[in-house]
């Protein structure tokens, strides 16, 4: 194990100093994969708080991230920043706490499924595709029901019986 590594702890150090707190921005480029498109993370802080219970070491993390995001409207570009916690447990079996694939969870999970530059984006225009929100257009998109493909169906002869 990599001692060397800042997301990398000894137990037997933690436990000794009855516990340990830290803040750190570490190398974002380990973290970079955890997300759809390469380039999303910009930034990652952490705060890692390692309390000492019995044969157990508790690790409290909190992790923030500035995310370069696409709008589900209109596809510009956005950064914003997010942030949760989370918490692990370690048992005094292990030698070394490594926290870094922990953290990747945490920090993948903090992108949204969905992401607005404004709640009042007005999206792109369906039929040409320009940003509704800087430019009109005069497309008219025309409204059709969600029956419209059935309009023409024309189902066969029911109750019809087959010889054995």
């Amino acid at each position: 194990m990599e001692e060397k590594d800042p997301l990398v702890f000894k137990y037997e150090d933690i436990k000794a100093q009855g516990g340990l707190n830290i803040k750190l921005s570490p190398d974002i480029a380990f973290f970079a994969d955890a997300f759809e498109k390469p380039g999303s993370l910009k930034k990652l802080d952490l705060e890692l708080d390692f309390s000492v219970g019995g044969d157990s070491i508790l690790l409290e993390g909190r992790v923030s991230a500035e995310l370069e995001l696409e709008c589900s409207r209109c596809a510009e570009p956005l950064a914003r920043t997010f942030a949760d916690s989370f918490d692990e447990v370690y048992p005094d079996t292990v030698e070394y706490i490594d926290t870094r694939e922990v953290i990747r969870e945490a920090a993948a999970l903090l992108a949204p499924i969905k992401v607005l530059c404004a709640e009042s984006c007005k999206g792109r225009c369906l039929v040409c595709g320009i940003n509704r929100n800087t430019h009109s257009c005069e497309c008219r998109a025309g409204k059709t029901s969600s029956f419209e493909a059935l309009k023409d169906f024309k189902p066969g002869k029911p109750g019809g019986k087959k010889k054995l």
